[in-house]
């Protein structure tokens, strides 16, 4: 099987539409931590241990999940 040549972005129309599918997942990155940053706030002020524990359990499960989406939907080169 042979390999295509990649498509080069000539149209405008490509490359607004690149711009938007690598914003959105910037925006995607930026609020699933955020979020989950917030309900570890949350959860830290409901049970107060006087350590931030859910929030920074939850930070770092929002950001695994965050760049595990991110790197299934960037292309394979």
């Amino acid at each position: 099987m042979t390999k295509q040549p990649k498509k080069e972005p000539n149209h405008p129309k490509d490359s607004v539409n690149n711009y938007l599918k690598y914003a959105q997942l910037g925006l995607e990155l930026f609020l699933t931590i955020g979020i989950t940053g917030f309900l570890g706030h949350q959860m830290d002020e409901w049970w107060n241990h006087g350590r931030p524990l859910w929030i920074l359990l939850m930070v770092g499960v929002g950001a695994v999940g965050a760049f595990y989406r991110l790197f299934k939907s960037l292309p394979k080169d």
